[in-house]
């Protein structure tokens, strides 16, 4: 009889501990995006994926798939990991009942790397918490590092009922950024207006990936009703795209930052003289977001294009290398970094 009795109770025990494990959300942490092609950046990409595996699982919060298996379904699903939170790709990973992914960026800057670690949720296609730090690119400065990186960014989730990873939410509901966080659009939060009005309350500036260079366009030709204030460079994005399509003309700054597609948010802008130097001040001064800010007199890429006209012939820009704003010259070539208000 207490033979039976133990088997019952092993059996139940058994039982409950599986159905606890079976009901774990599968988690996924995929490669990380680099700023450059050498081995070595490569080679410790590859270890802070390793790290950031490994202290998820510590966690016993997630029912981890390997690296081999998520490599292989990207490869299989034709999966582009930059593009992950697209609408296609999330209804892929829904289909393999995958929950959560992990990705982020590595960034060096001299000897240093900017790391960034963020989650996404396949449900809702929103990166619903992101931490960051500056690393030494030793190698055991890095271990070191992009572990106790790991663990603040473990320690700043929290799950809710459902099992919505969440960070900082209100009690309404909705999520709440700070500046430097990782925005809904797999960009970088840098300005926060402290509530919404006009449909708006943060503006989140584009990952490093997404950065080009472009003319400004319309020379000796004036874009009427251009503003230079915080909220203005929407309505100069589209007032520029307008003026640049009646001409023709094609590859513009406001052109390319309007057409871009990104983790498939398409609400992209030129920012406005006031909103670029709200992303030197908050992200580029701070070592946030990858801008290049080392001077270059032989192609001018730390110089950055805003959306506000300054005359016929020229527009305001911003040197990221000291923070002066001037204007210049339209048919310059410069830098440009697309934003977006949310």
């Amino acid at each position: 009889m207490k033979r039976l009795v133990l088997l019952i109770i092993t059996s139940l025990l058994t039982t409950l501990i599986f159905a606890q494990t079976a009901t774990l959300p599968r988690l996924a942490v995929v490669e990380f995006a680099v700023n450059d092609n050498t081995a070595k950046i490569k080679r410790d990409a590859i270890t802070v994926r390793e790290v950031a595996e490994s202290e998820m699982v510590k966690t016993g919060k997630y029912e981890i798939i390997t690296r081999e298996d998520i490599d292989k379904l990207i490869v299989n699903q034709r999966i582009q990991v930059s593009s992950i939170a697209s609408a296609e790709n999330l209804k892929k990973l829904q289909l393999q009942n995958i929950s959560y992914i992990v990705t982020g960026s590595l960034n060096a800057n001299e000897n240093d790397y900017v790391i960034t670690i963020r989650i996404l949720d396949v449900s809702t296609g929103r990166y619903s918490h992101s931490d960051n730090d500056f690393v030494d690119s030793g190698s055991r400065e890095l271990f070191n590092g992009i572990t106790n990186l790991m663990k603040k960014f473990n320690s700043g989730m929290s799950t809710e009922e459902g099992g919505a990873i969440v960070q900082g939410q209100s009690r309404r509901g909705a999520a709440a950024y700070k500046i430097g966080d990782t925005g809904p659009a797999g960009g970088i939060i840098f300005y926060d207006k402290g509530n919404i009005s006009d449909g708006w309350r943060y503006l989140e500036a584009a990952p490093f990936e997404t950065e080009f260079r472009a003319q400004w366009g319309a020379y000796q030709q004036d874009v009427a009703g251009t503003g230079t204030v915080i909220s203005s460079g929407k309505r100069n994005t589209q007032l520029i795209v307008e003026h640049l399509r009646s001409k023709g003309e094609n590859g513009r700054a406001a052109l390319l930052c309007a057409s871009l597609d990104f983790n498939g948010i398409k609400d992209w802008f030129l920012p406005s003289k006031d909103e670029l130097d709200l992303m030197y001040k908050n992200l580029a001064q701070k070592g946030l977001g990858n801008f290049i800010t080392r001077e270059d007199r032989t192609n001018w890429t730390h110089v950055y294009w805003s959306s506000s006209q300054d005359s016929n012939g020229n527009a305001w820009d911003q040197n990221f290398d000291n923070g002066n704003q001037g204007y210049n010259y339209k048919g310059s070539t410069y830098s440009v970094r697309a934003i977006r208000a949310f």
